[in-house]
């Protein structure tokens, strides 16, 4: 554990090193299985929901589902650890480097790649909303980002209600990628 609450510990090596760059060095066992646990009952929850309400999808459809509601459940927990936020908020780690991690959440083109409801109009405009309310959260001073990150949460919910088409089963995708990385990932914890 580190001894300064200022800078996160250096990543151990290995498996457990990639893990650390994930959620934070200093993240504690409790911590690891709040990450862990919610991750596995919420996808676990979305797949019994899939076979229940006989949605349809095939081996595909559910792999993606899973390992992306296993990537988001995950990353809301984490995301707003302690360690998490010492880690993701560390002087080091620029504007440009937050902004590579939202833009690496490609998760709405994989989705409508295999679920042909979602339109790549849709899909683009989901988005484009996800980076350009990065670009809004990391450009104002720190003392702000939480509200204005909220607030844009919120217009989040909004598009992912009435303009995005996600498919039965998939209502939760957006509302929870834009909690994850924008008051999640974006802002510290303080």
């Amino acid at each position: 554990m580190n001894s300064n609450p200022e800078s996160p510990s250096a990543p151990r090596t290995g498996v457990r090193g990639s893990w650390d760059r994930l959620v934070g060095p200093d993240t504690t066992r409790a911590e690891n299985w709040l990450i862990l646990g919610f991750a596995v009952v919420f996808s676990g929850t979305v797949f019994v929901y899939s076979q229940v309400a006989a949605l349809g999808w095939n081996t595909l459809q559910i792999a993606i589902v899973l390992v992306i509601s296993l990537d988001i459940a995950g990353g809301i927990i984490a995301t707003t650890t302690v360690a998490g936020s010492r880690w993701w908020h560390r002087p080091s780690h620029r504007r440009r480097a937050h902004l590579q991690f939202i833009a690496l959440h490609v998760h709405p083109f994989i989705l409508a790649a295999v679920f042909p409801l979602l339109t790549w109009t849709e899909t683009t405009i989901a988005y484009g909303f996800l980076l350009g309310s990065a670009v809004i959260v990391l450009g104002v001073p720190e003392r702000l980002r939480r509200p204005i990150a909220m607030g844009l949460f919120a217009i989040g919910l909004l598009l992912a209600l009435y303009v995005v088409n996600l498919p039965h089963g998939l209502e939760w995708f957006l509302p929870l990628l834009y909690l994850k990385l924008l008051p999640g990932h974006l802002v510290p914890s303080n």
